[in-house]
């Protein structure tokens, strides 16, 4: 029986999240080994290393942290090749123009506060661990689900001075020229096909319990 090639994938998570997940709830319980399976199914999944961050509870919405952490431990829990590496929420108030835009009686913009969030950390251990994985040889091949331009350097440091083979899983449909432009041995779309085949089961076991999906994320559900 031949042997297939190895493949490590590296997914974004907040980049995935806003490209396909956001507006799609029924997805969000998404199994990514088994997404990085159907994929690439030319290659044996030796790791999928999924980088987040814990999100702050929104005013309108304060059971969304709980989702994401009942999500994050069924994930874990579903299969033992996938690694969860967490950067960090900040969040700052900011002023900014009231649109449309109102004069006050001064002849200045009429300024409102406008929450900020960011995550922070998580696109620099994404690059870090491709880097020092690929340095190591620890696969035949390095593929990046993400359709952020920020980590075009990392790829070209991939290819052009580790001299090893990548690939990107866009979970754009029209990810950023500077990530298509690398030497990739292959480049998909994910497409909601996908992520519907790739769902986790309803019911997932975590240290003798059993973690559900939560009901917003099912198909028609209700908070």
């Amino acid at each position: 029986m031949e042997t297939k090639p190895t493949a490590i994938v590296y997914v974004d998570g907040l980049n995935l999240y806003k490209r396909l997940l956001e507006g799609s709830p029924e997805y969000k319980w998404l199994d990514i080994y088994k997404m990085a399976e159907i994929l690439l199914p030319t290659h044996e999944i030796v790791t999928v290393h999924y980088f987040t961050s814990r999100i702050k509870p929104p005013i309108n919405d304060p059971q969304a942290p709980n989702r994401q952490d009942a999500y994050i431990r069924a994930l874990q829990a579903n299969c033992n090749k996938v690694t969860v590496t967490f950067g960090r929420m900040t969040c700052k108030d900011r002023l900014f123009p009231k649109s449309p835009i109102v004069i006050d009686e001064d002849g200045r913009p009429v300024l409102v506060k406008v929450r900020m969030t960011e995550e922070k950390g998580s696109d620099v251990a994404l690059a870090s661990r491709m880097v020092m994985d690929a340095a190591a040889g620890r696969a035949d091949m390095f593929v990046l689900v993400s359709s952020d331009s920020d980590f075009a350097p990392t790829l070209e440091l991939l290819t052009s001075e580790l001299r090893v083979k990548i690939g990107l899983l866009s979970p754009s449909p029209k990810p950023s020229r500077s990530l298509v432009l690398a030497n990739h041995q292959l480049v998909k779309i994910i497409r909601n096909s996908i992520l519907s085949d790739s769902q986790m089961s309803e019911s997932v076991g975590v240290s003798g319990a059993f973690v559900k999906r939560p009901i917003p994320w099912i198909k028609n559900g209700t908070p």
